[in-house]
């Protein structure tokens, strides 16, 4: 496991920077339930725990809403499927989804959202992503694409995601395993 940077830009970060703002705090400060719903318009950087991949994958919920950001993201079609496959994922409390208040965004950060965990996955995953949250860092995993093949007009296959987890235990005996998982980014201990 490794923490990762990764730099956000957005259209509201780039008018802050021509107007002089500092680039907002990520994660904002407080706890997730108070965190905005669209943090990624923000300029910043932000720093994620890689878990190491595990044998266990978790499904991606709601792909259908984003077949043209996974498109960009596999590097197009061919006719076996995505042309990358593999990626990383960041995992996202979006407390303020009007459809479900512990939903959580799955982001490959050179694309952009790609679908959300199932609502029992949400719940399951919470207090992990939670944890990593409270030192202003971010969990990520592995993540591989699925299907996206073009056989031409009448076969075209839609993608799907899958993250490389392990069961929310052993996800959370992870992070707690490594004592730099757990310190703010950027400070001391």
């Amino acid at each position: 496991m490794s923490p990762t940077s990764y730099a956000w830009e957005g259209i509201v970060g780039f008018l802050n920077r021509l107007r002089g703002t500092p680039p907002q705090p990520w994660p904002p400060p407080g706890p997730i339930t108070s965190w905005p719903r669209e943090p990624l318009k923000l300029t910043t950087e932000v720093t994620a725990v890689l878990l190491d991949p595990g044998r266990q994958t978790v499904d991606v919920v709601g792909e259908g809403s984003y077949q043209g950001t996974l498109e960009r993201v596999a590097g197009g079609r061919t006719e076996n499927g995505a042309l990358n496959r593999d990626h990383f994922a960041l995992l996202l409390p979006e407390p303020s989804n009007p459809y479900d208040p512990n939903a959580v965004r799955v982001l490959i950060p050179t694309g952009g959202t790609v679908g959300y965990l199932s609502r029992e996955n949400a719940v399951a995953y919470r207090p992990a992503i939670e944890r990593v949250a409270a030192v202003g860092k971010l969990l990520g995993c592995r993540a591989s694409l699925s299907g996206g093949w073009d056989r031409g007009s009448d076969d075209r296959g839609s993608f799907g995601v899958r993250l490389f987890l392990e069961d929310p235990d052993h996800v959370m005996a992870e992070i707690e395993s490594d004592p730099d998982n757990l310190r703010p980014w950027g400070g001391g201990g």
